[in-house]
């Protein structure tokens, strides 16, 4: 009898686990269409209208991308230059963003060159040619743009630099010049850690409290501080309350304005982020909802060259449909309707916070990693 009992509730199991993965296919089938690169460094077909038209009726777009690609620059660039959009949020902290935009804006080409290859990985994401070429067609655009992370730790030289030429007291001048200095002789030695963890960066930075600074000074070496914090502590969850805090402080700027944002995937679904926080895309999404408006969230995933499908096994129920090289869009709202009436049940939770978190999933049949200008580090 228990053995009966057993067969009976194990094929139970197995057909609701088939019915649940048919379900899902036959969505998937009904809400997906592709589209493809064309000549003019932008896209053609169904899936690219589709997506346009959804852009152009929200306020807020949030890209959730894989980061170091070619190809996720390329659909951005794309964005832009069919929308008009008054606000680009990025993962770069905002001192380093300010820094660029002024070199994209002051320096002829050749120096502006000069200055990446030297300022390497101190340039975050836009050390990659994509991302870089997507950060200046949107500087020249007029489009303006906010930095909403902690300060890298290889951005610190270039931070103190530009504190160095900008400082009117000369104690801090010369402070900063010593930080320069030993910041690179600590690289040379190929110390374990960073140059911002040691005693002398500690020591420095409380010279410079004392000091009589401009307010931008005292921002800026408060940011490096908590940067510093941050990455000490790896406590997820503060640097993304930092992340929020300064897409927050900026609200007044950006609230009735049309907004891209553009960050790592695990930052902007609309609930729960995929690292288990409520992240940047729920604070978005909330704040377009209480002004009566709409944010729309897609994430960008993709295959990697050194990649078979079946290692993204997770979208296994997607890549069903893939047949050839195009742009496959899905609009993932179907799904979550079918989650909401419980008439869908997706087991793997990660997955199920993506459709209950995106509107559209994008998926690249074919993704390369950009190349990067200068050095890889300090």
């Amino acid at each position: 009898m228990k053995k009966t009992k057993l067969l009976i509730l194990t094929l139970f199991i197995a057909n609701f686990s088939y019915a649940q993965t048919t379900l899902m296919d036959s969505l998937i089938q009904k809400n997906y269409s592709t589209f493809k690169k064309n000549n003019n460094n932008a896209f053609e077909g169904k899936g690219w209208t589709t997506l346009q038209d959804e852009i152009s009726k929200n306020n807020s777009v949030l890209l959730g991308e894989v980061h170091f690609s070619s190809e996720v620059p390329y659909f951005t660039n794309a964005i832009v230059n069919n929308t008009k959009f008054d606000n680009y949020f990025l993962e770069i902290d905002p001192y380093t963003i300010n820094t660029i935009s002024a070199k994209i804006k002051s320096l002829s080409p050749t120096d502006l060159d000069k200055f990446r290859n030297e300022s390497g990985s101190a340039l975050s994401f836009l050390q990659g040619e994509a991302e870089f070429d997507l950060f200046k067609n949107i500087t020249q655009q007029n489009i303006k743009i906010y930095g909403t992370e902690q300060i890298s730790l290889f951005s610190e030289r270039l931070l103190l630099s530009e504190l160095s030429k900008q400082s009117k007291n000369a104690k801090a001048k010369e402070i900063y010049k010593q930080m320069i200095a030993n910041s690179a002789a600590y690289d040379t030695k190929k110390n374990t850690t960073f140059y911002l963890f040691s005693d002398d960066c500690l020591a420095k930075m409380n010279a410079l409290s004392a000091l009589d600074l401009s307010a931008n000074e005292k921002e800026q070496l408060e940011a490096l501080k908590l940067s510093k914090e941050l990455y000490l502590n790896r406590i997820h969850r503060l640097r993304i309350q930092y992340m929020k805090h300064l897409v927050l402080e900026k609200l007044p700027e950006w609230k009735d304005k049309k907004n891209l944002f553009k960050f790592g995937a695990n930052h902007m679904p609309k609930g729960e982020s995929l690292m288990e926080v409520f992240d940047i895309g729920n604070l978005v999404s909330n704040i377009e909802e209480a002004n009566y408006r709409k944010s729309l969230h897609i994430m960008v995933i993709g295959k990697e060259e050194d990649e078979k499908l079946a290692d993204l096994n997770q979208y296994k129920s997607f890549l069903t449909v893939v047949k050839d090289e195009n742009w496959y869009s899905y609009d993932l709202r179907p799904l979550k309707q079918e989650i909401s009436k419980k008439k869908l049940k997706v087991e793997d939770l990660e997955l199920e916070r993506i459709i209950k978190g995106y509107d559209y999933l994008v998926f690249i049949p074919n993704i390369t990693k950009t190349p990067k200008r200068g050095l890889q580090d300090h």
